[in-house]
């Protein structure tokens, strides 16, 4: 049953299939007993794999074909920043549009905003 559901929201685009699939199988695999009854803390979120830091450096924009799902951000220092002239693209050494990453709606919006890049 978990492959077949895999197999249809595989359709969704790679990244979000891939966090719904690891999602469902952490969800449906049972923790040992051990795992259980530990009373140790778990170890802080590391900022450069959590939120805009796994996003750190790189161009991103949301799917869809609206104006606003058109548009390219920069992550930078933890914030998203709108880049506004297409020709900083090229003069910063990024490929337009292979270098641009797309990424769930609901990412790119937990991302503050920063200064746009003109």
């Amino acid at each position: 049953m978990l492959t077949r559901t895999c197999s249809r929201l595989r359709r969704l685009g790679p990244l979000l299939f891939a966090t719904i699939c690891l999602t469902t199988v952490a969800c449906s695999s049972r923790p040992s007993p051990s795992a259980e009854s530990s009373s140790a803390p778990a170890p802080p979120a590391n900022p450069s794999t959590s939120g805009a830091g796994t996003y750190e450096g790189k161009l991103v924009r949301r799917p869809g074909g609206t104006p606003e799902d058109g548009k390219v951000y920069l992550i930078e220092k933890g914030k998203k920043r709108w880049v506004v002239n297409a020709g900083w693209f090229s003069s910063h050494g990024y490929r337009f549009p292979e270098d641009v990453e797309e990424i769930p709606a609901s990412a790119l919006d937990a991302i503050p905003g920063g200064d746009p890049i003109q």
